[in-house]
């Protein structure tokens, strides 16, 4: 008999941390190795319990498509994965997925984040502290993007990536939602002339 696999819990969220408290957090988090993942943005910390597999499918769909359109458009990059990001005293985390384009930097052109339950820290707000050019979030089965705009020193949402120019995102959208990264990869490639 088949089990369902449990649903994704809402980020747990604590107020009055210290940076200092938060690496000891961290580390120890870390040293487990049960999949759980911590966040720190200005004296918050966040506590994520382990991701559900919905969460990875979409996380690996939306990467896999990342690197065809990549592939297809022969741009050099680098993967970063869930490299963590810090600055000390404000922001520390790991992205669900990060990318560099052209060459390798310490900020990511592009992260990530697939979020399936609501509540949490604002990931506009943590990846504002890095200036990541670009953002995406995977919420409610859709794709939101946003380009950082250094004038407002905010994320701006956009119909269009600025870092993989010329990408389709609504046919992205649509193969990420595909049960199967074969059918998602394959669909992509058919569709836009990979």
């Amino acid at each position: 008999m088949a089990t369902v696999p449990p649903p994704e819990q809402a980020p747990l969220v604590l107020h009055g941390y210290t940076w200092r408290q938060y690496q000891s957090i961290e580390e120890l988090f870390t040293s487990l190795s049960g999949g759980v993942r911590v966040r720190f943005l200005d004296h918050q910390l966040e506590i994520m319990a382990p991701v559900s597999e919905a969460h990875e499918e979409r996380k690996s769909h939306l990467g896999r498509l990342v690197k065809a359109w990549s592939f297809h458009q022969g741009i050099r990059f680098a993967i970063r994965g869930k490299t963590t990001l810090l600055r000390p005293e404000e922001a520390g985390g790991e992205p669900d997925e990060s990318y560099c384009f052209g060459e390798k930097k310490d900020v990511p052109d592009l992260a990530f984040e697939v979020a399936l339950t609501s509540g949490g820290l604002s990931k506009r707000a943590f990846y504002a502290k890095f200036a990541v050019p670009e953002l995406w979030i995977w919420r409610r089965d859709h794709l939101e993007v946003f380009v950082w705009d250094a004038a407002s020193q905010n994320y701006q949402p956009v119909r269009e990536s600025m870092v993989l120019l010329g990408l389709d995102l609504s046919l992205l959208e649509e193969c990420a939602r595909m049960e199967y990264a074969s059918d998602a990869v394959r669909e992509f490639q058919r569709r836009c002339g990979a």
